[in-house]
């Protein structure tokens, strides 16, 4: 793909991006003051900590607006591979606000637990609470969808987040259920239901962040070697290494051919060998290959990940 055509197709992804983001920002916000006026006027700890991981919920989007408009800044000598790391270190500075989230929710569980104030819950309150977790899920579906299209990560790492948002808007129905059919300590049970999800929710998070950040490999192996091979002239394929982010995988490889072959020939088929890797590797911004004059590759001696 030529690279003015793909910094376009970027842009363009880029730019559907933060469309999604100022959407999502607009609903976690209303439903975090809903959760939030409700739960604080209905005594529901629960909810109340609902009402704060659905803000971050908010704060994660704005967060990720900031991080994409740095994102696309060209790449220049200082920065030769681009920004996009930028985004990387908005969805890991999304998963540190998600603990923070949890700290919050633990401070009102235990004050609910030796207070003892009961909640005072009603059908507006059972409404409420209805309509956020239906919310919450297609706003989780709508960023999911989304991030796969585009291959945004932080539109990734938010469906995620927004997804234990309505799971967590799950536990706090099931508690009000409860303490309405004469069982109190259901709404504490709700809220340590909630703080469950949440610390998973960072724990995904932070993990798909870290990955990216120590390099972890993007592309089978195999199945690059399997594309270069297919180039006639190409006799084997090895020291396969990919890194990069989703939709921006940077790719290293070597391929050897015949000794004997010209420069030009070995020029020409390296071309074919890149146009083919980028035809069934979308995600490729950028491929590196090195060629090598044919001899016995023992494959033995050759890492697994690397063939």
């Amino acid at each position: 793909m030529p690279t003015s055509t793909y910094f376009d197709q970027q842009h363009a992804n880029q730019a559907a991006v933060r469309r999604v983001l100022l959407v999502t920002l607009g609903v976690h916000l209303a439903i975090s003051a809903l959760k939030l006026i409700f739960g604080y006027h209905a005594n529901v700890v629960s909810l109340q900590a609902d009402g704060f991981h659905s803000l971050f919920d908010a704060l994660s989007n704005v967060i990720g607006l900031v991080a994409l408009g740095l994102a696309l800044q060209p790449p220049d000598p200082e920065h030769p591979y681009g920004h996009q790391k930028l985004e990387v270190a908005a969805s890991l500075a999304i998963g540190i606000m998600i603990l923070l989230g949890l700290l919050e929710v633990g401070r009102g569980v235990w004050g609910a637990a030796v207070g003892d104030s009961a909640p005072e819950i009603t059908a507006v309150t059972f409404a409420v609470v209805v309509v956020a977790i239906a919310s919450s899920f297609f706003i989780s579906w709508y960023e999911k969808r989304a991030g796969k299209r585009y291959n945004s990560m932080i539109l990734e790492s938010d469906a995620a987040h927004t997804l234990s948002d309505a799971l967590a808007g799950l536990a706090v129905l099931l508690g009000m259920i409860l303490v309405v059919a004469g069982f109190p300590a259901g709404d504490i049970f709700a809220a340590l239901a909630v703080m469950l999800f949440i610390g998973m929710t960072a724990y995904r998070v932070l993990r798909t962040g870290m990955d990216v950040i120590v390099d972890a490999s993007l592309l089978d192996a195999r199945l690059i070697c399997d594309v270069a091979e297919e180039v006639d002239e190409v006799m084997s394929c090895h020291y396969v290494r990919s890194r990069g982010m989703p939709g921006r995988v940077h790719l290293d490889l070597h391929i050897t051919l015949a000794p004997e072959m010209t420069l030009s020939r070995a020029g020409e088929i390296m071309l074919q060998v890149k146009a083919r890797l980028h035809e069934r590797f979308p995600e490729l911004e950028d491929v590196l290959i090195q060629m090598e004059p044919h001899k016995p590759v023992h494959y033995e001696d050759v890492p697994e990940n690397l063939l």
